[in-house]
């Protein structure tokens, strides 16, 4: 007996879904090639610039920190590629709504786009193994997850940014964590500037995004006795350019006129996702104009050295997205807010 054919949305889903994995990874490699050369040159001069005097014995390492800053600025081309499979996507949607008018994908492909039939059966076939393939990996990963730290704490990175936005971005997502967290910070921060002289906030990485949100929930009063400190911040090198109608550059620029010059933003060159708020300092630009960008972004140079100190045996580590708080700039900064504070305290 003869199995029922699968209806022809589901044929039409998979071959689409086959070709947008084809064309992902074509668009990736393609953006990877083209922007390498530009990215290997600002990495070999941001090197230069920042260790102008090491020794013939550290060019290993030195090469070795430009490979890191190079991979770390490809996340800068995010915003193209996902444009790209954002369009792919659309497509996907739009060639699988054809199966409603009973249209088979083999025919259709082979008088359109001159596919042969052949390869429509395989695009189908393999469309079948990889959607299983991405079935078995989360079943997989749900597992490693459970067993492996490490590996559970990139699933809550992963789940916290998941669960961030609404539900109408996503309806079949958990609920909105950001929904309640950002009203109950903002709660707690009047409570604190009412008893205090000043509230320090500090955020790494998606706690700085949080911090923003609540920053532009504060009432005036309270805002005026807030200093925030950001570091390893995606909000203007992801978030900006990935959802503008939500995080755009006028919404940073709101935060930091409702926040000031109390505002600090420490970023990393190694960061493959944290950066800058307001500028990006290209190495060899022209000095930034007077604004927010001078009060508010402070580039960490990272490693500190490559040539190992004179306590060690081996050189500085490279930090890359890692939290600043062992960093003594770090300190020197959470200092400098708190003076600040008690400076606009007096007056």
């Amino acid at each position: 007996m003869d199995m029922a054919a699968p209806p022809l949305a589901y044929k039409w889903a998979l071959f689409t879904f086959f070709l947008s994995m084809i064309m992902a990874v074509l668009v990736a490699g393609g953006l990877t090639l083209l922007s390498f050369g530009g990215r290997r040159r600002a990495a070999a001069a941001i090197v230069a610039r920042d260790f102008p005097a090491a020794p013939p014995e550290a060019a290993d390492r030195m090469r070795r920190v430009e490979k890191t800053i190079a991979r770390a600025r490809f996340t800068e081309w995010l915003g193209p590629l996902a444009v790209g499979y954002a369009c792919l996507g659309a497509v996907g949607l739009a060639t699988s709504l054809l199966g409603l008018f009973n249209l088979q994908p083999s025919p259709l492909a082979e008088r359109v786009l001159g596919v042969p039939s052949g390869f429509v059966n395989f695009g189908l076939t393999m469309g079948s193994y990889l959607i299983l393939g991405l079935v078995l990996a989360l079943v997989i990963g749900g597992l490693f997850a459970y067993r492996t730290a490490e590996f559970r704490r990139y699933v809550g990175v992963v789940w916290d940014l998941g669960t961030f936005w609404p539900r109408a971005a996503h309806p079949f997502a958990p609920p909105c964590y950001a929904e309640r967290a950002v009203p109950e910070l903002a709660k707690r921060i009047c409570y604190l500037a009412e008893r205090h002289t000043g509230v320090l906030l500090s955020g790494h990485s998606h706690g700085s995004v949080l911090l923003a949100a609540t920053v532009l929930q504060l009432p005036p009063q309270v805002r005026r006795r807030v200093a925030l400190l950001t570091h390893g911040s995606p909000l203007d090198r992801l978030y900006a350019r990935l959802f503008p109608a939500y995080l755009g550059k006028d919404v940073l620029h709101e935060v930091g006129e409702r926040v000031g010059w109390r505002w600090l933003n420490l970023w990393r060159e190694t960061d493959p996702i944290g950066g800058w708020v307001f500028a990006a300092h290209r190495p060899g630009d022209p000095p930034s104009r007077a604004g927010p960008s001078d009060r508010v972004d402070r580039r960490l140079r990272d490693p500190e050295d490559v040539v190992a100190p004179p306590s060690d045996s081996v050189p500085p580590p490279v930090k890359g997205h890692w939290p600043c708080e062992s960093d003594e700039r770090f300190a020197a900064a959470v200092r400098e807010l708190a003076d600040r504070l008690r400076t606009e305290g007096r007056t």
